[in-house]
C-alpha cells in the first residue's frame, strides 16, 4: 500500500516523469517497494515529443533526462540513481540499499558493477542500433536529436558487452547463489537491471529471447522481479497512464 502522506512529509512539489521509460520505472518501482506514493503529485512529460528538452524544463534540470523531483524548497534532484539514494535517506525502512555499512557497500559494489558493465552498455547498444542500417523500424533516428555523437557501427559490439556481463553474472551465481544480484534481499541494482531487461527486450536488445536459455539464473531472476507486488504494480500504472 502507498503512503499517501509521503508525498507532503517529503515535501515533494512535482515529480516529472514519463512513466514507461526505463529511468522513470526504476524509480517509481523503487518507490512503490517503500511505499511512497509519488503520484499524487506526478506530471507526465512528453519525453518523445522532446518536451523534457524545453526551456521551462531545461532551467530546473539542464541535463533535460527524465524522470527528476522539484521540492518545495525549489531544490531539482535529478539522475536516477541519485534519486534513488535520496529516497533511501529520507525514507529509511525497508532498505533499499542496505541497512547496514556493509549491505549498503555491498549494494553500491553490485550497483556499479552492472551498471557499467550491462546497463550503459545496453543503452548505448540501443541508442546506436537507431542511428545504424540494421534498424529499420519505428525507433529508426530516435536519438538523432537527442544524442550529439551516434556510433551505429558500434551497437553489436556494446551489445556483447552487456550480454558478456550477463554471463559472469551466472557464473558468480553458480558458486555463490542467491535469488538476487548483491544477495538475498531485493536492492536497487535488482530494480535497475530488471527494468533494463524487460524494457529493452523487444526495442533491439533481447537478451531473454536470444539467450535466455543459456542465462537460467537472469531468467528466473526477471520472474522473480516480474512477480514482486511494487513490479505489478508499476506496469499497471504505465498502463493507465498510456493505454
Amino acid at each position: 500500500n502507498l503512503d499517501r502522506d509521503a508525498m507532503a512529509d517529503l515535501k515533494i512539489k512535482t515529480y516529472y516523469t514519463f512513466a514507461k521509460f526505463p529511468n522513470p520505472m526504476i524509480v517509481e518501482i523503487f518507490a512503490r517497494e517503500k511505499g511512497i506514493d509519488l503520484f499524487a503529485n506526478e506530471k507526465q512529460v512528453d519525453a518523445p515529443g522532446l518536451e523534457n528538452r524545453n526551456a521551462e524544463h531545461l532551467a530546473r534540470n539542464p541535463a533535460g533526462q527524465l524522470p527528476y523531483l522539484e521540492l518545495e524548497d525549489g531544490t531539482v534532484i535529478a539522475e536516477t540513481i541519485s534519486i534513488c539514494e535520496w529516497l533511501e535517506e529520507v525514507t529509511p525502512e525497508p532498505a533499499l540499499i542496505g541497512s547496514t555499512p556493509e549491505k549498503r557497500a555491498v549494494a553500491r559494489m553490485w550497483q556499479r558493477r552492472m551498471e557499467e558493465h550491462f546497463v550503459y552498455p545496453t543503452f548505448y547498444s540501443v541508442r546506436f542500433w537507431t542511428a545504424s542500417d540494421d534498424c529499420t523500424g519505428p525507433l529508426k533516428n530516435f536519438f538523432a536529436q537527442r544524442n550529439k555523437i551516434l556510433i551505429p557501427g558500434a551497437w553489436k559490439e556494446m551489445q556483447a558487452w552487456a550480454l558478456s556481463r550477463l554471463e559472469w553474472l551466472e557464473e558468480v551465481k553458480k558458486g555463490s547463489p542467491s535469488d538476487y544480484i548483491a544477495g538475498d534481499e531485493m536492492t536497487v541494482v535488482d530494480i535497475q537491471v530488471y527494468t533494463t531487461l524487460v524494457f529493452f527486450e523487444d526495442l533491439g536488445a533481447p537478451f531473454m529471447a536470444q539467450h535466455g536459455e543459456r542465462l537460467k539464473w537472469t531468467k528466473a531472476f526477471v520472474a522473480r522481479m516480474a512477480a514482486r507486488p511494487a513490479v505489478k504494480a508499476c506496469h499497471e500504472h504505465i498502463k493507465e497512464v498510456f493505454g
